[in-house]
């Protein structure tokens, strides 16, 4: 009896268990970013971020002897990014977007966008090229409504770097 007392006992000791996991294997979280936009200061947070994403075109070919089409990769596309955030009285990302009208100012940014960690610690990171203000709007102003105006302003950009 005692004999396979211990055998279990050797058995439940000697039994490795995967349940514990670390704070590195989780997926991150979709409120922890920081963004840099060159020629706008770096206090400037943001509520969220819209549209990242890039595409590959597919190209169709048809060739005379086959009954099907050949699908090849065709060009890279990006989307246009939205930035959002709460109104205030300065006139910063407002004048950012005035910037393009003005032949003499840089209209071309680059934006970095970090995904951090629940710690702070950079875990992903986006660098955008050849990005330009193409739209600039806010919410509705409604007398009867409690709710913050955000602004919000679109950018266009060619590529990821």
């Amino acid at each position: 009896m005692k004999k396979k007392f211990f055998s279990i006992l050797k058995d439940v000791i000697t039994t490795k268990a995967y349940a514990v996991r670390t704070f590195a294997s989780d997926p991150l979280q979709a409120y922890k970013f920081r963004v840099f936009i060159s020629g706008i200061p770096s206090s400037i947070g943001f509520k969220s971020i819209g549209g990242l994403s890039r595409e590959v075109a597919v190209v169709e070919y048809l060739e005379n002897m086959f009954d099907y089409t050949h699908k090849l990769p065709g060009r890279e596309t990006v989307g246009e990014i939205t930035f959002e955030r709460g109104m205030y009285a300065d006139r910063t990302l407002e004048n950012a977007y005035k910037s393009i009208f003005k032949a003499s100012s840089a209209v071309r940014r680059d934006v970095t966008i970090n995904i951090t960690d629940r710690y702070g610690a950079i875990r992903r990171t986006f660098q955008l090229a050849e990005c330009w203000f193409s739209a600039y709007s806010f919410s509705d102003l409604d007398a009867e409504s409690n709710d913050v105006i955000i602004e919000s302003l679109t950018m266009q950009f060619e590529n990821f770097l």
